[in-house]
């Protein structure tokens, strides 16, 4: 059996049942099972992993100081399996430069399942730190980010996070290599699951001043303590632009999810808006 699939076998039918009976009994006995399959798998093991709210290599853009900075981070999954299927999520940052070394940020998650209503999935927190500004001196540069928030169930049942993103760049004209490196832990004093890691990369090439080209991996390496009903690895591959029209920036891909999620294919864009 696989849950993220709902795979089984043919269920066994005697023979003497007449055809017609014999296949609205098979029809109705895989709809039960597979149902059974899928609220199994989702509700009882935990294993399922759907796109989170911010699909996002960072890199070594920074809020100006004394400025502030909105994104728009949005996904939608167009194919996948039940619950996350056909979910759209919307994530509205907003971010100010408190220095030329440190920037605040905040999150307000929301996500819309097919035929209801939006709804709020919670609120996050950042603070990303720089030892310096990118300079032409060097290609390298790095970073560290922390966050933390307070989440629905749906998200984690610890309903708390906790976040540490190391953040490593390289730019050699006209590439562009970013590397994350994530460990995700709740902040509540008993968490139910233990912590999660994460590595996720971005290669990109510059076609011509305002437009890049792409690709992104987020390589979820699932727990350091494997239990049971805790969220294992899979693998998210996009293919990505990045282009500016006017003031507004985009990040826009399509990507492919493997492994445990409920996820398939998921559409995302980050909308930078001028303020």
């Amino acid at each position: 059996m696989n849950c993220i699939s709902g795979e089984l076998a043919r269920p066994y039918l005697p023979n003497k049942i007449n055809s017609p009976f014999k296949s609205l009994l098979l029809l109705l006995t895989k709809t039960s099972v597979r149902a059974g399959i899928t609220l199994f798998c989702l509700s009882v093991s935990g294993l399922a992993l759907a796109a989170p709210e911010e699909i996002e290599v960072y890199l070594d853009d920074f809020s100006e100081v004394g400025k502030y900075g909105l994104d728009l981070h949005t996904n939608y999954v167009s194919a996948g399996v039940a619950p996350t299927e056909h979910q759209f999520r919307l994530t509205p940052e907003l971010s100010y430069g408190v220095s030329s070394n440190w920037e605040v940020a905040g999150y307000f998650l929301t996500v819309t399942d097919p035929g209801e209503q939006p709804r709020t999935d919670g609120i996050k927190a950042r603070a990303r730190w720089r030892p310096s500004e990118p300079s032409d001196k060097s290609p390298f540069y790095w970073a560290v980010n922390f966050e933390v928030g307070q989440v629905s169930k749906q998200i984690t049942p610890n309903e708390s996070t906790g976040e540490i993103k190391l953040i490593g760049v390289w730019r050699g004209d006209p590439w562009v290599v970013g590397v994350n490196y994530n460990y995700d832990r709740s902040i509540a004093d008993h968490p139910v699951q233990s912590a999660t890691t994460e590595i996720d990369g971005k290669v990109s090439y510059q076609i011509k001043p305002g437009l890049q080209i792409g690709w992104e991996n987020y390589s979820g390496l699932g727990a350091i303590q494997n239990g049971p009903g805790q969220p294992q690895s899979n693998i998210a591959n996009y293919l990505v632009s990045d282009f500016d029209l006017g003031k507004w920036d985009f990040n826009v891909g399509i990507g492919h999810v493997t492994g445990q999620s409920t996820d398939s294919t998921v559409l995302k864009a980050i909308i930078g808006v001028p303020l």
